[in-house]
């Protein structure tokens, strides 16, 4: 059943996905203007901010028209189209663990990782693309049953990156406050605090649907129909919604 045939949930998604655009339209328009945002720093911030634009412009539409694999199996039109639908969710998680290791990186060795050039964030933000794009055309290419534990599992690789990684900059933060007097160190942290409210916010926003996704599919379709859609689709609801947050973070704090 796609999105569309739910007289409840489609006006949902539909302003969900309208909003996530309109968001994250206005965060990239501000990178574009304000030229102290566009330093090596944030390109990843803007990386993700454009995956999470795309999320709503190409993703949203594309579910909400969909209808899932039935049992006609799976048909090259069907395959590319699923395929599309994972890109930039795949991308949005793949970012934000990319963020969480170069925050990593600047908290750990804050003279070092201001000798990075620019150059080298091109090639990580390429590099990342080619890996996304390799896992979102795997993913359609599971059998039925396979394909939620996948999701599921590369949710929760995603989270224990970012867990891992916030925890030993929280704990370097603490053990070292005097070297926040230095600019350029202070900056650095006030940077990772901002996208550590973002982690934490793709956290909250992530795990319930990664939960879900991990109940095997034959235990779903014993809960009545109408039940096992609504928690399914309230789950998809907190999911999406990390997309709309995460640019009002970035609004708020920088």
């Amino acid at each position: 059943m796609s999105v569309k045939d739910s007289p409840v949930w489609f006006p949902v998604f539909l302003t969900e996905f309208v909003v996530i655009f309109i968001i994250n339209s206005i965060t990239i328009t501000a990178f574009a203007r304000i030229r102290h945002l566009r330093k090596r720093n944030t390109y990843l911030i803007i990386n993700l901010t454009v995956s999470d634009l795309l999320v709503g412009a190409v993703t949203g539409p594309l579910l909400i028209v969909h209808h899932d694999k039935g049992t006609n199996g799976l048909t090259w039109s069907r395959f590319i189209i699923m395929a599309i639908e994972s890109v930039f969710p795949v991308a949005s998680q793949v970012n934000l663990s990319l963020i969480s290791l170069e925050r990593l990186h600047a908290t750990l060795f804050p003279l070092r990782h201001c000798l990075i050039t620019k150059w080298l964030y091109f090639k990580i933000i390429v590099g990342s693309w080619l890996v996304i794009l390799i896992i979102a055309f795997v993913m359609p290419s599971l059998p039925r049953d396979a394909s939620p534990r996948a999701w599921a599992s590369f949710g929760a690789v995603t989270l224990l990156v970012l867990t891992v990684c916030y925890i030993i900059i929280i704990v370097n933060i603490r053990r070292s406050p005097h070297s926040q007097n230095h600019g350029s160190i202070y900056a650095e942290r006030k940077l990772s605090v901002t996208l550590l409210v973002v982690t934490a916010v793709s956290v909250l926003t992530i795990f319930p649907f990664a939960v879900y996704e991990s109940i095997p599919v034959d235990q779903r379709e014993e809960l009545p129909n109408t039940s096992g859609f609504d928690i399914r689709e309230v789950m998809a609801v907190i999911y999406w919604a990390s997309s709309i947050l995460n640019p009002l973070v970035y609004a708020i704090r920088m």
